[in-house]
């Protein structure tokens, strides 16, 4: 459940309404986004068809959410009448927004790879190094969003050390690519190494989107822009 904040001084009552409902509509869509983390793994890592389907037809409803997101946006910032901090809220969402919405795109990515395997199904070990992406993917998604709806920078600092975790199993993949495979045709081994490949990395870049997310978190809760930085090494 969201709670709203205390009231903004500078902010006229309606707008800070209007406010409250944006942050309302940003969980919801940070809700469909996880889903799709959540169905797009069930998917690939159980070669579940149908699962994938599902994450492919819902991914209509993430984009219907995003544009209306920042529809309403703009609409508020054409009223006016805004504190600085619901300001850069209102603007900063419009960001988020897209953020989610490529992270879903994402997930339909990893559901239409288990079209493309066909009878190419993951070993358990890939299988086991994916289940972890998800579930370490949909962990950052959600302390993202909580940290920018509750204005937290201190939550999305932690998103820094976090998303080493994605990195790691992404290196982990690739390892386990270039390990190679022992078993069936050459052919559809290839094709379970390239797909994992890329599955692994759809991972890592849902984990960057959670981290541009916290990015802004600091700006909105202070005016001054973040120093936050992914880490390479």
């Amino acid at each position: 459940m969201v709670v709203s904040p205390a009231p903004v001084p500078g902010t006229d009552t309606r707008q800070r309404a209007r406010v409250d409902d944006l942050r309302v509509e940003i969980v919801h869509l940070a809700s469909l986004t996880v889903d799709a983390v959540v169905g797009a793994t069930a998917a690939i890592t159980e070669h579940d068809a149908v699962e994938a389907d599902a994450v492919i037809r819902d991914d209509d409803a993430v984009d219907a959410l995003r544009h209306s997101i920042e529809d309403e946006c703009l609409r508020i910032l054409g009223l006016g009448s805004l504190a600085d901090t619901d300001l850069r809220f209102v603007l900063v969402a419009i960001r988020v927004a897209h953020e989610l919405e490529r992270s879903a795109d994402l997930m339909v990515n990893v559901a239409r790879t288990t079209h493309r395997l066909g009878d190419a199904v993951f070993d358990d070990h890939a299988r086991h190094l994916v289940h972890r992406l998800g579930k370490q993917a949909a962990v950052q998604l959600r302390v993202a969003v909580n940290a920018f709806v509750d204005r937290d920078p201190s939550w999305a600092a932690a998103l820094e050390d976090m998303d080493e975790t994605v990195d790691e199993l992404e290196k982990s993949v690739f390892r386990h690519v270039l390990g190679g495979e022992r078993h069936g045709d050459r052919e559809t081994a290839l094709l379970r190494a390239v797909q994992l490949a890329l599955v692994g990395r759809h991972y890592e870049r849902v984990g960057d989107h959670a981290v541009s997310i916290a990015q802004h978190v600091h700006f909105v809760a202070t005016g001054e822009h973040s120093r936050l930085r992914r880490r390479r090494q």
